[in-house]
């Protein structure tokens, strides 16, 4: 039995947490790993079926469940186990925020440089599980650089560590790898260690405006090759308006003299790009941090039917973002490229959504790139693939899952060729 203070089983509560339609038939706020334990043994016990979820912010990531028996909330699990600046380790539950996160570890001028959408409501659980990325990742890597060990419960309730709790830790099997990414079909993370760095002395926010698509991704590619201290480069564009001005945001980190330097050789170069800068300025004045913002939370809050996300070689960008924003002729939206990194993100209003998907699935195919939907109507949710083409890894990865989660008692469904 799940405790009474454990569970809610109000309407409201529950259709917060819905996963593509699929509302659960109970919600649990363990406040702690004991308590989150127990939970997942009864679940076990009885054969039921649970999705682990942090605040919710990011669960339409992912295909709807097969069963939703039980979303199980970490909001609770927030407290700070240890924090040694010296060291630059912090070893957090798994419900606390990002934006709590970096409030603390500014105070030493360190910093987590990740930066995924919505960091109010981004646990560190959530960004693991689903190994969400930021516009940061080209130059400052993925959320699984910076874990050094890892605390979960497995499917029968079992607590189990993998890593330590120090940067050198003894080589072995790295488990930790298993469970980040794997969206909550593994194992219901409970505590991270993470190594942390110093925060740059300075950053700058610079944007550029360009003629079109064409044009801001060629100036970022150039921008990308040139020696500077960069931190982010983002294409900001409009789908369906091939005539009209694209924006280059770039974002510098570094000593003052060293981004000094830079921001006068960025200007150099954008003059050969025929790119007009439109403002510059501290990344932390409100004008900078609303756009870095609207970059960072883009695939979350833009508007549109269909959200998705074409990684893909840097090289191919250009055509590849030509090519898709030209899909069906008359579609409206908006797109956003990464180019350092080769990713396209589309935020579409689509009047035939399944005949656009299939469209971009092809020009994606055609790309050599990969397509992963983040964002589309509930009607389609029996039919589209959220991750395509399926990895070869596939068969493995099932294995993995019948090893770990026999019972299915974890997100059964919701991963890639819905494990």
């Amino acid at each position: 039995m799940i405790p009474g203070n454990v569970a809610v089983d109000d309407v409201a509560t529950r259709a917060r947490y819905a996963l593509a339609g699929v509302v659960p038939s109970l919600v649990a706020r363990p406040g702690d790993a004991c308590e989150l334990a127990a939970v997942v043994a009864s679940v076990a016990a009885r054969g039921g079926s649970l999705v682990p979820l942090g605040r919710g912010a990011h669960r339409g990531l992912g295909h709807p469940p097969e069963r939703y028996d039980l979303a199980l909330v970490t909001d609770r699990l927030a407290t700070i186990r240890d924090y040694t600046p010296a060291d630059m380790t912090v070893t957090v539950d798994a419900g606390v925020t990002l934006a709590d996160l970096a409030t603390l570890l500014a105070r030493e001028g360190q910093w987590l440089p990740i930066e995924p959408p919505l960091p109010a409501e981004t646990t560190v659980g959530g960004l693991l599980a689903a190994d969400l990325v930021g516009p940061l990742a080209a130059t400052q890597g993925r959320a699984r650089d910076y874990v050094i060990g890892l605390a979960v419960v497995t499917a029968t309730g079992t607590p189990a560590r993998a890593g330590g709790r120090v940067v050198k830790n003894v080589a072995g099997y790295d488990l930790m790898k298993l469970f980040i990414g794997s969206l909550g079909t593994l194992a219901v993370l409970t505590e991270a260690t993470l190594k942390v760095r110093p925060m740059p002395e300075e950053q700058r926010c610079l944007g550029f405006a360009t003629s079109g698509l064409a044009a801001a991704f060629a100036f970022g590619a150039a921008i990308g090759a040139a020696r500077l201290e960069l931190l982010a480069a983002t294409v900001v564009g409009a789908v369906g308006d091939e005539g009209g001005e694209a924006t280059v945001v770039v974002r510098l980190g570094g000593t003052q003299t060293d981004v000094a330097v830079s921001c006068a050789r960025l200007v150099e170069l954008a003059a050969r790009y025929d790119a007009t800068l439109v403002f510059d300025a501290d990344h932390a004045t409100p004008a900078a941090a609303a756009r870095l913002a609207v970059i960072r939370d883009f695939s979350a809050c833009a508007d549109g039917d269909l959200v998705v996300r074409v990684p893909a070689l840097p090289s191919r960008l250009p055509s590849l973002a030509a090519d898709a924003c030209r899909v069906g002729g008359t579609l409206r939206g908006a797109c956003q490229g990464d180019p350092l990194r080769g990713v396209l993100t589309l935020a579409l209003a689509a009047a035939t959504p399944e005949a656009t998907l299939a469209a971009l699935a092809r020009i994606a195919d055609a790309h050599g790139a990969r397509l992963v939907v983040e964002r589309w109507p509930i009607a389609l949710a029996p039919t589209v693939e959220v991750w395509r083409p399926l990895p070869p890894a596939l068969p493995l990865m099932r294995r993995m899952k019948a090893a770990l989660d026999p019972a299915g008692t974890f997100a059964t469904g919701r991963f890639i060729g819905r494990i």
